[in-house]
C-alpha cells in the first residue's frame, strides 16, 4: 500500500472546528490517522462531535478514519472565560482567606507530589495521592524515551487511584499526549476504566491539563482528571 502523509492536514483540518482549540494526530505505517487526540471548548456533546469529525476527516484526506481512535477532552471552561474569571475573583477570593477558616468540599483525590528514577533506560514513577487524611502511592515504569515519562506519570497516577478504591475498579491508559493551543501546550490522557458496574465493555474518559512547570505534573493531574469522577463512589 503507498504510504500517504495525513498528520499536517488532519490538525489543519480540524483546528478550522470553532470548538477545538487543540489537536494532535499521529500516523500509522502507512500515513493514516492512528491517533486523533482533540481538547474542545465547553458545550458539544462530545459523542456527536466524535462521529461529525470522522465524517470530516474521511471527506477532506480521503482516507477511512476509525471513530475509536478519537479521543476528546473538553475543558470546564473556555480559556478565556478562565482568565477573566479568575482576575474578577481574585479580590474575593484573597479576602476569603484572610477571615474564613479553610473547608474541605472537594471530596476526590488530590495530586501530592511524585518521585522519579532513571536506570537502565527506564524510568520509575512513584505518585503520591492524598484522600482526606490518607497517603495513597501509586508505581509504574516505561521507557526513558519519546513520551515515556508522560506514559509512566499518567500510569502510576491511575494505579494510585486504583489503590485508593481498593482495586474495585481497574485503569488501563491508552495514551499520553501534548496539544498546543492558545500559546500554551496541554497534556491530554486517554483511560479505559474498568468495572462491574460499568458491564462487560469499559469506559472510555479523558483527562487534560495545562503544562505550566512541569510536563510530568501536568500528566498525572490529566490522569486525575480522567478518572476521578468515575472513581469517586468506590472512596469510601
Amino acid at each position: 500500500m503507498t504510504r500517504v502523509h495525513t498528520k499536517e492536514a488532519a490538525e489543519a483540518v480540524l483546528r478550522e472546528l470553532p470548538s477545538v482549540v487543540g489537536a494532535y494526530v499521529r500516523e500509522d505505517v502507512y500515513g493514516h490517522p492512528r491517533e486523533v487526540h482533540l481538547l474542545v471548548t465547553p458545550g458539544p456533546d462530545t459523542r456527536m462531535l466524535a462521529r461529525d469529525i470522522r465524517d470530516l476527516l474521511e471527506e477532506r484526506l480521503g482516507v477511512p478514519v476509525d471513530q475509536r481512535v478519537i479521543s476528546i477532552a473538553q475543558l470546564s471552561e473556555a480559556p478565556d472565560e478562565t482568565r477573566e474569571r479568575l482576575m474578577a475573583e481574585a479580590p474575593a477570593l484573597e479576602e476569603t482567606a484572610r477571615t474564613e477558616p479553610a473547608v474541605e468540599l472537594d471530596p476526590r483525590l488530590r495530586f501530592a507530589g511524585l518521585e522519579l528514577q532513571t536506570r537502565g533506560g527506564r524510568v520509575l514513577v512513584r505518585i503520591r495521592l492524598e484522600w482526606r487524611s490518607q497517603i495513597i502511592t501509586g508505581e509504574a515504569a516505561e521507557l526513558d524515551a519519546g513520551i515515556g515519562r508522560l506514559r509512566a506519570t499518567a500510569a502510576a497516577a491511575l494505579n494510585g487511584v486504583a489503590s485508593a478504591c481498593r482495586n474495585r475498579i481497574r485503569f488501563q491508559l491508552e495514551s499520553a499526549s501534548t496539544v498546543r493551543s492558545f500559546g500554551r501546550d496541554y497534556v491530554i490522557t486517554v483511560v479505559h476504566a474498568a468495572a462491574p458496574t460499568f458491564g462487560r465493555r469499559p469506559v472510555m474518559v479523558t483527562g487534560a491539563h495545562p503544562i505550566e512547570d512541569d510536563p510530568d505534573h501536568a500528566a498525572a493531574l490529566a490522569a486525575l482528571k480522567a478518572v476521578n469522577r468515575v472513581a469517586s463512589q468506590w472512596l469510601v
